[in-house]
C-alpha cells in the first residue's frame, strides 16, 4: 500500500535523448560537488561547488555531476532534463569514492525528486539514514521517463510513524514510481542496487504503482527489510483514468530478495498486485513469508476486464525456505472486493530446497486458466500433490488450471 505526500514543483521539459558523456567532455559538461567546496566556485575538480542542488540547477543535456566522497542533505529536485540527442544528466560519485545522500531530521520528502524530468542517472550513491514520517529514497511521481537507478545502496529508510496492523502510518520506500497521470512513467531501469535494512511501515522498498510501463528491475539484492522488497502494484486509484491504473509491460529479472518480512502482515519478497503482462524470471527469493505472490487485491464496480491481473510469467525462479509457500497466487475473497487472476504461465521453477514446513509449496486463490509446467519440487514432488488450495476460497472460483 502506498501513501505520499510531498509538494510537486513544476513540470520538466526536455528534448529526447540517449547520449552519454565522452572522456572529451568540456569543463562546461563536468561540474564537481563537495562538502569542502565554495559558493561560488567553478565546479571544476580543483574548484568544486559546494551545493548539490545549484549543481543541478546548473545541469544541461550531457552534464555529469561528480560528488567527491563526504554526506550530503537533502531534499535534491531536478529542474532539467537530458535528451536523447545531447546525453543524460548523469550525477554519481566520483570513481570510488564513498558518497551518502541523506535527508535534514525528520524532513518528509525524497532524497532525489525527479520532478516531471526525464533522461536522467542516478549511480554509485548511498543514500542512506533517511527518517520521517514520509520518506523515500528516489521518486518518480510526474510521467518521467528514461530514468536509470543503478549500483547505489539505499539502506536504513525510516518512517517513523509505521502504523499498525489496522490503521496505516507513514510511508518509506526505497524507489517509488507513482505513476498518477495519463501519461505514463516509463523507461526506468533500476539496476544492481542494494536495499536493505529498512523501515516501511504498510510501504515497499521498489515499488511500481499506477500507470507505469516498461519498467525493468534487474539484478538488484533486496533484504533485512520489513515489508515487501519489489512491488507491482495497481488498480489503487492512483491514476484518474482506470484502464491506465496498473503496470504493464514490465520485468523483474536476477533479483534476490530475502528476509523481507512485516511485523503485522503476511508479505511476499516480490508482489504482483493489480499488474498485467508482467515478466518475474531468473529471481531468487528466500526467507519472507511467501516467496512470490500474484494477487488481486484492489477490484471495485468502476474496473472492467481491462484491468485484469493476467498475463504474468513466473519462469526459471529460486524459491526457498519461505514461511507459508514458495508462490500464491489468487484474488483472496470470495466476494467481489478482490478480483480474479488470469492467465498467467508457471514454468520451470526450483522449488526443490523446500519452503513451507508443512510441504506446501503453492497456494491458490480465484484464479482462472493457470499453466504449470515444468517445475521442479522437493523428493521429486509433482506439482499436484505440493499445491494447496485456500480453504476460505469456494473450489468453483479456481478454475482451469493446466498441469504440463
Amino acid at each position: 500500500m502506498v501513501q505520499i505526500y510531498f509538494v510537486l514543483f513544476p513540470f520538466c521539459y526536455s528534448l529526447i535523448g540517449n547520449v552519454s558523456v565522452s572522456k572529451s567532455a568540456t569543463k562546461r559538461n563536468v561540474i564537481f560537488v563537495s562538502t569542502d567546496g565554495k559558493e561560488n566556485a567553478p565546479g571544476d575538480i580543483n574548484h568544486p561547488k559546494s551545493s548539490l542542488q545549484e549543481a543541478l540547477n546548473l545541469a544541461h543535456p550531457g552534464t555529469t555531476i561528480y560528488l567527491r566522497k563526504g554526506t550530503y542533505k537533502g531534499s535534491y529536485v531536478f529542474h532539467h532534463s537530458g535528451s536523447r540527442k545531447r546525453g543524460y544528466i548523469t550525477v554519481s560519485a566520483y570513481k570510488k569514492e564513498k558518497v551518502t545522500i541523506s535527508n535534514q531530521k525528520n524532513a518528509d520528502g525524497a532524497a532525489f525528486n525527479l520532478n516531471g524530468c526525464h533522461y536522467i542517472r542516478i549511480q554509485n550513491l548511498n543514500i542512506a539514514n533517511l527518517e520521517a514520517k514520509n520518506v523515500y529514497g528516489v521518486l518518480l511521481a510526474n510521467s518521467e521517463h528514461h530514468i536509470t537507478i543503478k549500483k547505489c545502496e539505499f539502506k536504513k529508510i525510516v518512517t517513523t510513524y509505521p502504523g499498525t496492523e489496522y490503521t496505516p502510518g507513514g510511508n518509506s520506500n526505497a524507489i517509488l514510481l507513482l505513476g498518477q497521470k495519463k501519461k505514463s512513467i516509463h523507461h526506468i531501469y533500476i539496476t544492481g542496487n542494494k536495499i536493505h535494512d529498512n523501515v516501511n511501515g504498510w510501504s515497499e522498498n521498489i515499488s511500481i504503482t499506477g500507470n507505469c510501463t516498461r519498467v525493468f528491475v534487474r539484478n538488484n539484492k533486496v533484504f533485512n527489510n520489513t515489508n515487501i522488497g519489489i512491488d507491482f502494484y495497481g488498480n489503487a486509484r492512483y491514476c484518474s483514468k482506470p484502464s491506465l491504473d496498473q503496470p504493464r509491460f514490465c520485468e523483474c529479472t536476477g533479483n534476490t530478495v530475502y528476509n523481507c518480512k512485516s511485523p503485522f502482515a503476511e508479505n511476499a519478497g516480490i508482489y504482483i498486485d493489480g499488474a498485467k503482462n508482467i515478466l518475474l524470471k531468473k529471481n531468487k527469493v528466500y526467507n519472507n513469508f511467501y516467496g512470490i505472490e500474484i494477487g488481486s487485491e484492489e477490484w471495485g464496480k468502476h474496473h472492467s476486464p481491462k484491468n485484469r491481473v493476467q498475463n504474468v510469467v513466473v519462469t526459471n525462479n529460486l524459491l526457498y525456505k519461505n514461511i507459508q509457500c514458495g508462490l500464491r497466487l489468487g484474488g483472496w475473497t470470495n466476494d467481489n472486493r478482490t478480483g480474479v487472476v488470469y492467465n498467467c504461465k508457471i514454468i520451470h521453477n526450483d522449488f526443490t530446497k523446500g519452503n513451507s514446513k508443512d510441504g506446501t509449496e503453492i497456494i491458490l486463490a480465484k484464479c482462472d486458466n493457470i499453466l504449470f509446467k515444468g517445475n521442479r519440487f522437493k523428493n521429486n514432488a509433482n506439482c499436484k500433490s505440493v499445491i494447496y488450495y485456500d480453504e476460505k476460497i469456494d473450489k468453483s472460483k479456481i478454475t482451469n488450471i493446466k498441469f504440463r
